[in-house]
């Protein structure tokens, strides 16, 4: 991807092996307090996350996963999915809805080579996905660099939902209901990117 392309607090490339690009600008307006770069991105022994939004309930997932009164809002998404990785059976759903805020984060696990993602129920936090011409996933909070990046396949990352590499795309309010794609067409006829039914 080129450097006109990385624009984004929130970019990452994620073929196989992982390759991330980063680009951040401070301060970013989509987040409404002042944020260090520990706020949006945070490397843990194996494990990468990069956070954009915030967390509500930071003091009881703080106690729920017994970390300290430091731990930021980066530090609990990796304490969860620990928890479910290491410690289940603690359905992914239900970490994820344990999750009261506005965000959506990208996380990968380089020990097991899985990649978890996740947006809160109202999409607030732009989030936007797709594959280039060479199936390489592509995720960013800039509709432009998707857009560029990936063609037709664009599209807004579902709203309440999670994608793990192992179990797919799910609704994390109903986990065991199948989402289809659903192509949307615009005004020329043409299939730009599709929605998801079936979540709820």
């Amino acid at each position: 991807m080129g450097s006109s392309l990385n624009t984004s607090p929130l970019c990452t490339l994620a073929p196989s092996p992982l390759t991330l690009a980063l680009q951040v600008s401070w301060p970013t307006p989509l987040i409404s307090k002042t944020l260090s770069s520990q706020d949006y991105l945070q490397l843990w022994t194996d494990i990468f996350c990069l956070f954009q939004g915030h967390i509500e309930n930071v003091p009881l997932l703080k106690q729920q996963y017994g970390l300290n009164k430091t731990a930021n809002e980066v530090s609990i998404v990796i304490e969860a999915y620990r928890t479910l990785r290491d410690r289940g059976p603690y359905p992914a759903d239900q970490v994820v809805r344990d999750l009261n805020g506005k965000f959506a984060f990208i996380l990968y696990d380089s020990a097991s080579k899985t990649t978890f993602l996740a947006a809160d129920a109202d999409g607030s936090v732009p989030f936007f996905w797709g594959t280039d011409s060479e199936g390489y996933l592509i995720l960013s909070d800039d509709a432009e660099i998707v857009k560029k990046g990936c063609g037709k396949s664009f599209a807004p990352f579902p709203k309440g939902c999670f994608f793990s590499t192992s179990g797919g795309l799910r609704s994390f309010e109903h986990p065991l209901n199948e989402l289809k794609p659903v192509p949307r067409v615009d005004s020329s006829g043409q299939v730009c990117w599709c929605n998801f039914q079936g979540g709820c």
